[in-house]
C-alpha cells in the first residue's frame, strides 16, 4: 500500500514543555493539583529543600503559585513524595512524540500525521484510527485528546480531576470499593486481594450513598475544628518567637547595665554571654519557625481537605471515593500523629555573689525550659478543676448520664429511676420509668440509649438497652437489646454500643445485634472507647482501669496500691494517691482517662496508655460515682451519693510566663 507523509506544524514544545525549575525540556513531568507541571528530580529537590526542616512535614506549597500541596501518603518518606506525584502524560507525547506520527499506521509502515491521543493507551492517532478506535468494542470508552488541543490550553486538554482514577498495583480503572479496607480496586483486585473481603461494592452506588449520607459533612465538621486548633496553634507559635526576641532583648538589657557597673572584670564575660545568649535565642526561634511552618501546613491541609469534600456534588465519583478515603487516612494520621503544642521558658539567673566575679566563668545560667502539650488539650500535670456549677435536684444517686450535642446534660438517678434535662444549668424535664435505670449515650440529637435492669420475683436478672425520645421525653419503652444478666454503663461509637455487664462487655450494633463478648474483672460497671475503638473499663472489684484494644487484647492497666485498712487514720490523711472502688469512667477527645474513684474520692486523669497525670481530689459530702466529659472540650460533670451533681471545666492553672 502506498503510504504518505503530511509535514505538520511544529509543536510548541519552547515554553509549554520546559521546567519552570530548571528551564530545560522536561525530564518526567509531574503534575501537582494545581496543574502545574516540573522535573520529576527538580520537584524532589523541592521538596526536600522546603520540607526537611519542617517538623513532620504534611506537605508542600507549589514552586510557581505557592497553592499547598498536600503529601501524597503520610506513610512514605520525604525522598519518595515526588515518585507518587502523577506524571503528565500529555507532555511525554509533546517531548516523546515531535514527529506526531499515527503509531498505529507507524507498526503498518505507514506514515500518517496523528491527529488525537488516547489517555489509556498513550498511542498517537491519525483521523481514520481515531475513529476506528472509538468504534472498537474494546477501546469505546477510551479518551482521545486532540492534539491540537495541547498548544491551545495551557497543560492539553488534561485535567487533573477528571484524570482517570486506576489501581496503584494494576494500573487499571479502579471499578469497586473494598470497605473492609477502605481500598479503591479494579477488576483484577477484586478477584485477588479482596476476594475474601466480606463487602466490595460499585464505585458509583458507594459514591452516590456517600453523598446521600452525613459522612462528608461530619468528616468537615471534624476538620473545620482542627483547622482552628492549628490556626490556635500558629499563632501561639508567632507569639513565642516574639517571646523570644523581647525576653532576649530584656536579658540583654539588664546584663549590659550590670556589666556598667563592674566594667573592669566583666568585660570579657559579657561578650561570652552575649553570644551564647545569641546563640541560643537564634536556635529557639529556629525551632519555633519550624514548629509555626509545620503547624501552618496542617492549617493549610485542613483547608485543602474541606475545599475538597466542598464540591463533592461535583467530582467524578472515582475521584470523590478517592479522595474521601485518602482524606479520611490521612486526617486520621494528623489527628494521631502527636502534633502538639511546644511552651519555652528562657531564664538567665544571675549569680548574688557578683562582686566576686573574678571566680565565675560565666555571665549567667541560661535556660531554655520546654514542654509539649496537646495540641487540642491542656496540660494536666499543671491542671486544676474549675467548679463551674451545681445542677438542681440531682440529690439523689447519679450512676450516669451524657451530654447533648448542643450542650445540654442528662442525668440518670439510679435510686429514683429518674431521667433528668439540664439546660444552662437549669431543669427543663424530667421522667420516671418503670425500670431500673443505669446509664444514658446520646444516639443521634432525637434519641438516647439507656439501660435498665428488672428483678424478677424469682430473683431472676434481665438487663435491656432500650430507647428514649429527646423530642417527646418520654421512654419509647422499646429495646434493641436483651441480656439474662444486668446491664450498667454504656459507650458508644459510631458502629458500635458497647454495655458493661460486670464481668463481660458486650459490644452491640447499633441495631442491637450481639457483635463481640469481652471477659473483664468481676463488678466492671463502667466502659468506654476512644478514637482507636480501643475498650477503657474498670473493675470496683480489683480496683483497676484496663485497656483492651478492639479485639480484647489487654494492652495497657492501671491500678494502685490498696491500703491493707481503708478506714484508718493513716489511709484518711494520704487517700487521694490510691484509686479505690472506680465506679466511673469516661475518655476525652484526646484519649486520655477519667476515673472517679468513689471510695477514694477522687478523680484520676490518665494518658490513652493508662499512664497517671494527675489526682484531683473531689470535695464533696458524699462521694463520686460517675464523670462524664462534654465532646471536644475539658468540661465535665461528676455525679455524686446524695448530693447535688457538680460541672467541672478542667483548666491549666496559668499560662506558662517567662521570666528573668
Amino acid at each position: 500500500m502506498a503510504s504518505s507523509k503530511e509535514e505538520g506544524a511544529p509543536l510548541a514544545t519552547d515554553i509549554r514543555t520546559t521546567c519552570p525549575i530548571c528551564f530545560e525540556s522536561f525530564k518526567t513531568p509531574r503534575i501537582l493539583p494545581c496543574l502545574h507541571t516540573f522535573c520529576h528530580n527538580c520537584l524532589s529537590s523541592y521538596i526536600l529543600s522546603t520540607c526537611k526542616t519542617k517538623e513532620s512535614p504534611v506537605g508542600f506549597p507549589c514552586p510557581l503559585c505557592r497553592r499547598f500541596v498536600p503529601a501524597p501518603s503520610f506513610s512514605l518518606e520525604l525522598e519518595k513524595w515526588s515518585e507518587h506525584i502523577p506524571v503528565k502524560k500529555t507532555f511525554q507525547v509533546l517531548i516523546e512524540k515531535g514527529d506526531k506520527l499515527c503509531d498505529a499506521c507507524q507498526r503498518e509502515d505507514e506514515d500518517l500525521v496523528a491527529s488525537d491521543w488516547c489517555e489509556s493507551c498513550s498511542d498517537s492517532l491519525c483521523a481514520v484510527c481515531a475513529k476506528a478506535h472509538k468504534r472498537n468494542t474494546a477501546s469505546r470508552n477510551h479518551t482521545l485528546v486532540p492534539i491540537a488541543d495541547f498548544c491551545k490550553v495551557p497543560g492539553g486538554n488534561e485535567s487533573f480531576q477528571s484524570a482517570p482514577v486506576v489501581c496503584q498495583e494494576h494500573r487499571k480503572r479502579v471499578k469497586y470499593i473494598c470497605v473492609d479496607h477502605e481500598e479503591l480496586c479494579c477488576t483484577k483486585c477484586v478477584c485477588t486481594k479482596h476476594r475474601k473481603c466480606t463487602q466490595v461494592d460499585d464505585i458509583e452506588e458507594a459514591a452516590e450513598n456517600l453523598r446521600k449520607s452525613e459522612r462528608i459533612k461530619k468528616l468537615s465538621k471534624e476538620i473545620s475544628q482542627f483547622e482552628g486548633s492549628f490556626t490556635k496553634a500558629k499563632s501561639n507559635g508567632e507569639d513565642t518567637i516574639k517571646y523570644i526576641d523581647d525576653t532576649s532583648d530584656q536579658i540583654k538589657e539588664e546584663s549590659t547595665e550590670l556589666k556598667d557597673k563592674i566594667v573592669n572584670h566583666v568585660n570579657a564575660l559579657l561578650e561570652n554571654h552575649l553570644s551564647e545568649l545569641a546563640r541560643n535565642a537564634k536556635k529557639q526561634k529556629e525551632r519555633f519557625a519550624s514548629f509555626v511552618d509545620a503547624a501552618s501546613d496542617r492549617q493549610f491541609l485542613m483547608a485543602q481537605y474541606l475545599h475538597t469534600l466542598e464540591f463533592s456534588e461535583d467530582t467524578p465519583a472515582p475521584v470523590l471515593i478517592q479522595d474521601y478515603y485518602t482524606i479520611k487516612r490521612q486526617f486520621e494520621h494528623v489527628t494521631r500523629s502527636g502534633f502538639g503544642q511546644v511552651k519555652l521558658k528562657l531564664q538567665s539567673h544571675v549569680p548574688k555573689d557578683l562582686t566576686g566575679i573574678l571566680k565565675f566563668t560565666k555571665f549567667t545560667d541560661l535556660k531554655t525550659q520546654m514542654k509539649s502539650v496537646p495540641l487540642r488539650g491542656i496540660d494536666f500535670t499543671s491542671a486544676k478543676m474549675k467548679l463551674i456549677c451545681e445542677l438542681p435536684d440531682s440529690n439523689g444517686d447519679i450512676t450516669g448520664g451524657c451530654f447533648l450535642e448542643n450542650g445540654d446534660i442528662i442525668l440518670i438517678d439510679h435510686n429514683s429511676n429518674q431521667l433528668f434535662h439540664y439546660s444552662n444549668a437549669t431543669l427543663t424535664h424530667t421522667t420516671k420509668c418503670d425500670t431500673q435505670l443505669q446509664d444514658a449515650v446520646c444516639q443521634n440529637t432525637s434519641r438516647l440509649l439507656i439501660s435498665k435492669n428488672v428483678l424478677t420475683k424469682k430473683r431472676k436478672s434481665w438487663g435491656f438497652i432500650g430507647t428514649f425520645n429527646l423530642d417527646q421525653f418520654e421512654d419509647n419503652k422499646f429495646y434493641i437489646a436483651k441480656e439474662n444478666r444486668f446491664v450498667f454503663g454504656l459507650a458508644i461509637s459510631e458502629e458500635f454500643v458497647y454495655a458493661a455487664c460486670s464481668e463481660v462487655i458486650i459490644k452491640f450494633d447499633h441495631n442491637g445485634r450481639t457483635v463481640q463478648q469481652y471477659p473483664v474483672d468481676k463488678n466492671t460497671f463502667s466502659v468506654a472507647t476512644n478514637n482507636n475503638n480501643e475498650i477503657i473499663s474498670s473493675s470496683c472489684d480489683t480496683h483497676k482501669v484496663t485497656v483492651m484494644s478492639n479485639s480484647g487484647e489487654k494492652m495497657y492497666t492501671y491500678s494502685t496500691n490498696r491500703p491493707t485498712c481503708m478506714y484508718s487514720t493513716v489511709f484518711a490523711n494520704h487517700q487521694l494517691r490510691y484509686l479505690i472502688y472506680p465506679r466511673g469512667l469516661d475518655v476525652n477527645f484526646t484519649g486520655n482517662i477519667f476515673v472517679a474513684g468513689k471510695d477514694s474520692r477522687n478523680i484520676h486523669v490518665l494518658t490513652p496508655k493508662a499512664e497517671l497525670l494527675k489526682i484531683f481530689a473531689i470535695d464533696s459530702e458524699s462521694p463520686p460515682i460517675s464523670i462524664k466529659l462534654k465532646e471536644n472540650s475539658n468540661v465535665c460533670f461528676v455525679g455524686f451519693c446524695e448530693t447535688p451533681t457538680k460541672v467541672y471545666e478542667f483548666q491549666e492553672d496559668a499560662i506558662w510566663k517567662l521570666t528573668v
